[in-house]
């Protein structure tokens, strides 16, 4: 499907005139009962419950087979068991039923004799001109066309949009955040997508007007470049707040028997949501705190935030959260601390920021809308973290007035600590209908201030950002001329390149690298040392060499020629067969080392990645991962998301690291795994920053 015609293909799955249940049952306890009391609910006028064996359920006239319907069938959803579901596909095609969802399980999620069988449905349903949804899923919501899911929301519409591999993940989420007063567009779960998927939705949402933010829960993605492609696309337009499941090992397996997602790498999808600016969250109560936070407050202009506190003690532990996550909370100015000193009563006597309201608002409740009147006419801050020791109406209608009457938008959250946890829960419905972001506890009121500055920061790096694709046609056909070694190596059947190889490939794509020779015998091992000069670097070279260092295969810092001559016979000795040539290179001193490389996904394709190099690559494991192809803004984020990445500024008289080399590195890096797709890895390990300018000092690809 193009980007031209999915929204047409799709939208009329969300509008159907007629819908049948294929499983109906008016019986306790199916699942076919529920949809039933959920269809008579809404009121959906042309509705045909079909079983088998009844006329009639709860009041309504029952087919036995949609082929008896009288009329045309927009829509079937299928509860049959797993072994009749495919004759139901069938007399579904022969109907002329155009969406089919099929919300039965047991088919290519448990057995592969079950994914032939959810293929053996696709084809027949492509041949009456249907598509599937599923299975193993319960199809879409949809308010405005009153299409139900089996747990009761409302049919309110309104602006957010669902996407999930998981039937209860769509199901609960829609009933819990609608009864707090969150209007949803349209919401699908796609299951084991047989036919359409989670990234055909996803295009689709991102084109709906209907729909201002996106949401979701997935397991793995089939075709990660065009999924890549469009969040890259939606972001810019849209929030997009995903749960990635099976990012580790044990929940990759789980994925695969849950719904036969194939679940990539953690990393690798932790850097695709950084680079297309998803909010990305690791719970459904983190996804619930960022919708919340997205769907009612407006962007922060930056990460200063104000904290208006009942309680002290939260007062400054809620300071210490939010500089933990990167806020920053300053002093506010001179004319707010003149106001709130004459605004607010004498025993509060600390005006500054945090402002402890003490036990005056419990008091005098007053205080605290008071307070977040004259810091939302502040410029020193740009969002408001208010703790609250009471709720109800009470302060709901003194935060929403506070608000109102301010002319700065500004996102405020609330964080009520009531007398008990029900009363809070009570609370939530309240706050959030009257459009005021509120949680039970100061940890996730910071966090998800943090995450709509993280989306205010994205907005503002990518706002016109080109994306630096450096492959001029020119210097394309002269790198390919320069990777023959590519060419000679797949003929020699060898798959690794040597370091003298590796480092050939990266010198076409402009990366700086040692000088260096490579020589097979001791005349030209000496010729070689003269023009390189001391201190030298010799090394075993050849594609069957790795882990030198190990087996003493590296003399670092050579100084004379005797030292050089007595290093390139130990050299010989120790490699034995294994290293037909001797590598002399320059010695390159520096303590800053770094790592750059390129893996290949098979999902999403060729991934850079950055990180401290040389023992600390293995160690620390502090790197960051991009998709190729990657942007200057790109390289530059992921410089800064190391945690080492400080040791690049200039540090106890070393100066500052040439970042715009590095920069550069990384994007020719990506454009390397984007021209060349022979090219499995490549690990550059370690860059040594010498002075201030990156070399890469060793070097190692290995093709396909």
């Amino acid at each position: 499907m193009t980007k031209r015609s999915i929204f047409t293909e799709l939208d009329p799955m969300f509008h159907p005139r007629s819908v049948a249940l294929i499983g109906a049952s008016g019986k306790p306890g199916k699942v076919g009962r529920v949809l039933m009391d959920r269809f008579l609910e809404t009121g959906f006028r042309e509705f045909y419950p079909v079983n088998p064996v009844e006329q009639e359920i709860l009041g309504t006239k029952a087919y036995r087979t949609i082929g008896e319907i009288p009329g045309p069938v927009d829509m079937a959803i299928v509860l049959t068991p797993t072994d009749a579901t495919l004759t139901a596909v069938e007399e579904c095609a022969a109907k002329g039923v155009k969406t089919i969802v099929i919300t039965s399980a047991g088919f290519g999620e448990t057995s592969p004799q079950g994914k032939g069988v959810e293929q053996e449905m696709v084809r027949a349903a492509r041949k009456g001109g249907a598509r599937i949804i599923g299975p193993n899923c319960v199809g879409i919501y949809c308010p405005a066309s009153k299409l139900p899911y089996p747990l009761p929301a409302s049919f309110e519409p309104g602006s957010v949009g669902v996407i999930s591999q998981s039937g209860f993940f769509a199901d609960y989420l829609t009933q819990v955040a609608s009864a707090n007063g969150i209007g949803f567009s349209k919401a699908i779960s796609c299951g084991n997508e047989s036919d359409l998927t989670a990234t055909d939705f996803l295009e689709y949402l991102g084109e709906d007007p209907e729909t201002k933010l996106i949401i979701g829960y997935l397991e793995g993605i089939k075709d990660g470049k065009r999924f890549h492609a469009l969040l890259q696309e939606i972001t810019r337009k849209k929030p997009i707040i995903l749960w990635k499941g099976g990012r580790t090992e044990a929940g990759a397996r789980a994925a695969v028997s849950h719904t036969g997602a194939m679940a990539g790498s953690g990393a690798v999808w932790e850097g695709v949501f950084k680079q297309a600016g998803v909010i990305s969250v690791r719970s459904f109560e983190e996804a619930l705190d960022c919708l919340y936070a997205f769907h009612l407050q407006p962007l922060p202009k930056g990460r200063r935030v104000g904290i208006v506190s009942g309680p002290g003690g939260t007062a400054v532990g809620t300071t210490d959260m939010c500089l933990d996550l990167g806020l920053t909370v300053p002093r506010f100015s001179l004319r707010a601390r003149e106001r709130l000193r004459k605004t607010l009563p004498p025993v509060i006597n600390a005006i500054s920021n945090p402002v402890d309201l003490t036990l005056a608002s419990l008091v005098t409740p007053r205080v605290t809308g008071d307070a977040v009147r004259i810091l939302l006419d502040d410029e020193s801050v740009d969002m408001l973290l208010v703790v609250a020791v009471i709720g109800g109406e009470q302060l709901r209608d003194i935060i929403a007035e506070a608000v109102a009457a301010s002319q700065k938008k500004k996102p405020v959250v609330v964080t009520i600590m009531a007398e008990s946890m029900q009363s809070v829960v009570q609370d939530v419905p309240l706050f959030l209908r009257s459009g005021i972001s509120v949680y039970s506890d100061a940890a996730r009121s910071a966090k998800a201030l943090a995450r709509l500055v993280e989306r205010a920061q994205f907005r503002a790096r990518r706002r016109g950002a080109l994306r630096s694709m450096a492959g001029r046609k020119n210097e394309k056909a002269k790198r390919a001329r320069n990777l023959d070694v590519i060419t000679k190596a797949l003929q020699e059947g060898r798959i690794t390149l040597s370091e003298h190889e590796s480092k050939a490939c990266l010198r076409a794509y402009g990366i700086p690298v040692t000088r260096e020779r490579e020589v097979h015998d001791g005349r030209a091992f000496r010729e070689t040392l003269a023009k390189i000069g001391f201190p030298c670097v010799i090394k075993a070279s050849g594609p069957a060499v790795s882990h030198k260092t190990e087996q003493g295969l590296v003399h670092l810092d050579i100084r004379t020629r005797q030292e050089a001559i007595n290093a390139f016979t130990q050299i010989k000795k120790r490699a034995g067969g294994n290293s037909g040539s001797i590598l002399v290179q320059e010695m390159v001193h520096g303590v800053r080392e770094l790592m750059i490389g390129l893996t290949r996904d098979a999902q999403f394709g060729p991934c850079v990645t950055f990180g401290l190099g040389g023992i600390f690559t293995e160690i620390l494991k502090d790197i960051s991962l991009r998709v190729a192809p990657i942007t200057k803004q790109d390289a530059l984020e992921m410089i800064e998301e190391v945690r080492g990445g400080h040791l690049l500024g200039a540090y106890r008289g070393m100066p500052a690291a040439d970042i715009s080399t590095l920069v550069e590195i990384l994007v020719r890096v990506g454009e390397m795994g984007m021209e060349q797709p022979r090219i499995k890895e490549i690990d550059i390990n370690p860059i040594i920053v010498s002075g201030t300018k990156p070399v890469a000092v060793d070097a190692l690809v290995v093709l396909e």
